[in-house]
Order: C-alpha cells, then sequence, then structure tokens
C-alpha cells in the first residue's frame, strides 16, 4: 500500500493513465479530482447562495462573517463554480475562483525584450548581484571601479547567470539615499562595458527612480529592478509602461533609512502582500503596460519584514501563484538568515559566512515556485539548483 498526495493535475492524470490503466480521455477529465485546494476570500453579499452553491457541489464551506473558506478537489471547486454562475450575484466571484486556479497551475513562462527570450520554469535562472556602491552590506566597495565590476560580471555570467543585476544605491536598514545623479555616476559606465562585453545577457537595474530607469534602458537595460514596486517615484509606472520591458514588483513597507525606528507589524504578511502586489498590478496596468507576462513579483524578503516574517513568506510562497506571474527571490546573505544561524550555532556570522543558510532559504521558495533567484553566490546557487531542479521537475509517479 501507498499513500500519495498529488499537487498537480498534469501527475495525477499520469498516474491515473500508467498505473490504473484509465483511458486518455478519461483520464483528462478526471484528473482534476486529485489535487486539492483550500480558497480563502471575504465576500460582502449575501452568504447563502455561496453556501447553497457549496453543498450542492460537495464542497467544505466554512464562514464568519463575511469570510470563507471553501475546501475540495479542484473538480469539486469547479462544479462549485458552475453552481455559483447559476446565481446572478455569484457570477463575477465565480469567474474568479476559475481564472485564480487557473493562473495558480502555470508553471512556465518566457521574458521577452531586447530580441531576447528568457523561459522561466524548467530551469530556475539566476540572477547575479553586482553592487556598485561603497556602503551595500556584502559586497559593498568591492566593484566600485567599472573594470573590476565588469571582471566580476563576466565571472557570474560563466558561473551561470542569466541576469546581471547592477545597483548604484545601497538599501540596507539604516542606509541614506543618494540623488540619481550619484546613481548614474556609478551604474552607467558599468553598464556600458557589461553590455558591449555580455550582449546576450540580460541586465537588471536596481533602482527605484523613474530617471535612473529610462536612461539606463535607452543605455541597453532589460530589466528595472524597482525594490519600492513603484510606490518611491510615482513617474516609474510610466517609464516601465514607455519601455513594457521586463519590471520586477519588490514588496516593501516603510523605507531602509527608518526601518530600524519604526515597528514593523503585518496581521498576515502573505496576504497583505499578495493585496499590495494586486494594486500595483492594477496601476501598472493602467498606466498602459501591455506585456503582462513581463510582470515579475517579488515579496521582498528582509524589505520591512522582522525575520519571523521572512519564514513565514518562505513556508507559504507558493501562495503567490495566485497571479500567474514569474516569481522571484532574494536571501542571499540576508541578516535574518545570520540571526537564525546564530540561535543554532552560538555565534554571529558574517554576511559571506551564510552561503550554506542562503541556500537553505532558497529550497523552500523554488520548490513552490519561484523561477528567478537573485544571488551573490553564483556558482554554488547554479549547482544548488541543478539538484533541485531535477527533483522540482520530475515527473515520475
Amino acid at each position: 500500500m501507498l499513500l500519495k498526495r498529488f499537487t498537480d493535475k498534469d501527475l495525477f492524470y499520469k498516474f491515473l493513465k500508467e498505473r490504473i490503466g484509465v483511458f486518455f480521455r478519461e483520464a483528462e477529465e478526471r484528473s482534476f479530482e486529485g489535487v486539492f485546494y483550500c480558497i480563502y476570500f471575504t465576500y460582502k453579499g449575501n452568504p447563502e447562495p455561496v453556501l447553497v452553491s457549496a453543498r450542492r457541489s460537495c464542497v467544505s464551506a466554512f464562514w464568519k462573517e463575511g469570510r470563507f473558506a471553501l475546501c475540495g478537489s479542484e473538480a469539486r471547486i469547479r462544479d462549485l463554480c458552475r453552481e455559483l454562475s447559476s446565481f446572478g450575484e455569484t457570477k463575477s466571484l465565480a469567474k474568479e475562483i476559475l481564472e485564480s486556479l487557473i493562473r495558480f497551475r502555470r508553471k512556465n513562462f518566457r521574458l521577452e525584450f531586447n530580441r531576447k527570450i528568457l523561459p522561466l520554469g524548467l530551469k530556475t535562472a539566476i540572477m547575479g548581484v553586482l553592487n556598485v556602491t561603497p556602503d551595500s552590506f556584502s559586497d559593498g566597495g568591492l566593484y566600485m571601479k567599472p573594470e573590476d565590476a565588469l571582471r566580476r560580471a563576466v565571472q557570474m555570467a560563466e558561473e551561470g547567470a542569466e541576469i546581471i543585476d547592477i545597483g548604484g544605491e545601497s538599501t540596507r536598514p539604516g542606509s541614506k539615499r543618494v540623488p540619481q545623479e550619484e546613481e548614474l555616476r556609478r551604474v552607467l559606465p558599468v553598464l556600458r562595458l557589461v553590455r558591449k562585453e555580455l550582449p546576450n545577457v540580460w541586465i537588471s537595474v536596481d533602482t527605484y527612480k523613474s530617471e535612473v530607469a529610462r536612461i539606463c534602458l535607452e543605455e541597453g537595460a532589460d530589466i528595472i529592478n524597482d525594490i519600492s514596486g513603484g510606490t518611491f517615484d510615482g513617474r516609474m509606472f510610466d517609464v516601465v509602461s514607455k519601455y513594457n520591458c521586463p519590471y520586477v514588483i519588490n514588496h516593501i513597507k516603510g523605507r531602509p533609512e527608518t526601518w530600524r525606528e519604526e515597528p514593523i507589524i503585518y496581521e498576515d504578511v502573505v496576504g497583505e502582500i499578495v493585496d499590495w502586489f494586486r494594486e500595483r498590478i492594477r496601476k501598472l496596468k493602467e498606466t498602459g503596460y501591455k506585456r503582462e507576462e513581463n510582470i515579475i513579483l517579488d515579496p521582498g524578503i528582509g524589505f520591512g519584514k522582522l525575520p519571523e516574517h521572512n519564514v513565514e513568506i518562505l513556508s507559504r510562497f507558493e501562495e503567490f501563484r495566485i497571479f500567474g506571474k514569474p516569481l522571484m527571490v532574494g536571501v542571499s546573505r540576508k541578516s535574518f538568515i545570520g540571526l537564525i544561524l546564530e540561535g543554532f550555532l552560538n555565534r554571529k556570522t558574517e554576511p559571506k559566512e551564510r552561503l550554506f543558510g542562503s541556500l537553505g532559504a532558497t529550497a523552500p521558495a523554488v520548490m513552490k515556485g519561484a523561477h528567478i533567484v537573485r544571488t551573490h553566490d553564483v556558482k554554488e546557487t547554479r549547482e544548488f539548483l541543478a539538484l533541485l531542479d531535477a527533483v522540482r521537475t520530475y515527473d515520475g509517479v
């Protein structure tokens, strides 16, 4: 006897076909029965149509004061949506649930820009960190000279980085903001050298300033990685919409210069990030952004979060799949890893000593849906991901 739990309809389809001998068509039709979901949402209308539809479709329903939890296989959830569609007031709810299921199940994506294509899903992509700053928490001051930064970019590309992320301003806790002129003075020479030397590598610019983003896109950058998700500069969405470039919406709460003084409080950290992403995506689309597949979501580990918030985000990372967008995670060498290691090892660690902790924090995010990993340690992360991807994508039943 075996006890199996399927979280993917395609794997359950293969199981029915190969192990049970169910014919192709029936296996496809019934493959939804092997995947279980719990859908949580608030609904302020009359709860009776939802509860009646749940009973008719054999879905477990829990309700209190407008909050619903509906539990069942995907097949039963689809039956529920058919029942909800029979009530005029819940047709839109049925549509939203079905669309969420479809988006959640999507596994493969591809970024397209500047005549380049980056497939995501089968193989986890690596974004190598290249900070050209004097004060970044881990590698500040190492690559201030453009020629040193270029050598590091070439090394990361040779080690397996598909993306080089160039940053000209530190956003560590307590850091101070720099003028855009200084940021451009640091970034542009490196960007030009890397673009010339590595024409096929994707170049990301880590900035929240719209004018920095615009100038760098004109100079050949491919991706804008915005730690503020467009909240620090109201014109950022206009810039990325004009170019329709890949754009990382990073969640943040508060500002780096005040994190040490202000309390960081969440009622439900993942739920709040999901709501925040939904609002930012809506506003970005309203500015005219067309290529939705080029929107990358990063929950912002450490950006206005306590260690326990970071751990919860990693544990629940698959919940961000509800958007059907490429997901990115950046945990490399961060302080919460040092705090956890200190608790187990009874000693403090420097950022460069946190490689294994960083890989340990990366694993749950990748297994639960991250498509891009941002890291300082490209070679080691590439080897780690090779094995992790082999396990993650194995389709045996």
